[in-house]
């Protein structure tokens, strides 16, 4: 074959090639979407000490930034991607953050908030990947994975630590799927702690003739019932960490136990209501993993040896409100979290703390697609009178955003 001909052959192969990407591309609506915003924040610190008192005051701006795009690829099969910094918690700006060549150390934040397929062909639907993820349990698991105890929950949420996103699977089966009813059962799957188990070796086979010890990885496993009915929807759900602590030395491990719910109901046009509450209970009485207000999560020999008990419990409470008014929208949360190590009455406390979370805001939009945001709210810890140092404590936070969207 001559090498006029293979190039002609070449050719139509590719325009063949061309033609069916172009074809099944015209197919997938794809609907790109952004945002971008500056906050500026105030931070009014005060704490009390039996009869002293002591206030500090600071400020810093903060940048939001995403960017994302919707595929349907059709009815059954859909994507999402998502880029940006931590959008809701917010970047502080500085001098570095601009990231000009007299101050480069690195990437600037950058983070995938979410990347999924979802399959959905009626008789169930999965999402899998970086999904979506607002379960109410995941605020108390997150203090708890990252500082040991579940104080200040209700301050952070899984929205400002993890922007809404958890990379798992989740499937979900419609139970009842009535116009005024519908009725779901989900449950999401994850990794805490990817650990592995040695090979037997030599040493090992001396010391444990059975051969090596196991070492059993940690993944949470969710379960959720959302329930919609008229204008009420309610979602209780269920959470377990599976060996969240864990000993190869006695091979033996704590679960990390938490259940919770959150309900809203639509009023009237322009005004609704939620509420949520959630309890969280982990120990290391078999792993001999950790202690209270640490992220050890494994046991060594060491750890084993100079056991000290914890028994970490949490809950938290909240209710909130949006109305319509004027040309914008006004919401105020207000929550309630309380946090104690319950291994003895001197370390309850010692650990007990009390959190109110006060949210008030105002979401004027200015134009379709910019809004300004004039906002103050209020972080009130307080601690067990018999602790003998401070007392509580309370940082007010003004702040005034200024966002755009497309």
């Amino acid at each position: 074959m001559s090498i006029c001909i293979k190039k002609k052959l070449l050719l139509a192969a590719g325009l063949m090639v061309l033609t069916a990407s172009s074809s099944v591309l015209a197919e997938i609506e794809v609907k790109p979407y952004g945002s971008a915003s500056y906050r500026y924040r105030g931070r009014l610190w005060t704490a009390s000490a039996d009869d002293s008192s002591a206030t500090t005051f600071d400020h810093l701006n903060q940048l939001m930034w995403q960017v994302g795009l919707k595929a349907k690829v059709d009815d059954r099969l859909s994507l999402q991607f998502q880029i940006g910094n931590d959008w809701y918690a917010g970047e502080s700006v500085s001098w570095s953050a601009n990231n000009s060549i007299g101050t480069r150390t690195g990437f600037q934040n950058l983070y995938v908030h979410l990347a999924y397929a979802r399959w959905n062909p009626g008789y169930i639907y999965m999402d899998v990947g970086v999904i979506p993820a607002t379960n109410v349990s995941l605020d108390l698991l997150e203090r708890s994975l990252s500082t040991g105890s579940y104080n200040e929950a209700v301050y952070l949420g899984w929205a400002a630590t993890g922007n809404n996103s958890l990379i798992a699977a989740r499937a979900g089966v419609p139970v009842i799927t009535e116009d005024d009813m519908k009725l779901a059962a989900e449950a999401t799957v994850s990794v805490i702690d990817p650990r592995t188990q040695r090979l037997t070796t030599a040493g090992d086979m001396a010391l444990d003739p059975g051969g090596s010890k196991s070492n059993h990885t940690s993944f949470l496993m969710m379960l959720a019932l959302p329930l919609t009915v008229g204008d009420l929807k309610v979602t209780p759900e269920a959470a377990v960490v599976f060996n969240r602590n864990y000993s190869r030395e006695l091979e033996a491990g704590d679960h990390e136990r938490l259940a919770g719910f959150t309900a809203s109901y639509k009023v009237k046009d322009g005004v609704s209501v939620s509420f949520m509450g959630a309890y969280g209970i982990v120990s290391n009485e078999f792993s001999r993993a950790g202690h209270y207000g640490g992220t050890t999560r494994s046991a060594d020999v060491d750890t084993v040896t100079n056991f000290v008990a914890y028994y970490s419990n949490g809950i938290q409470v909240g209710a909130g409100t949006a109305i319509k008014a004027g040309p914008g929208t006004f919401a105020f949360d207000l929550k309630y979290g309380n946090s104690f190590n319950d291994a003895s009455e001197q370390a309850k406390t010692a650990t007990n703390t009390q959190n109110i979370y006060i949210d008030p805001r105002y979401t004027w939009r200015v134009h379709p697609n910019f809004t300004i945001s004039p906002r103050c709210r209020f972080f009130v810890t307080m601690y067990d009178e018999e602790r003998g140092d401070v007392n509580w404590k309370m940082e007010v936070r003004p702040e005034l955003t200024f966002g755009g969207t497309f």
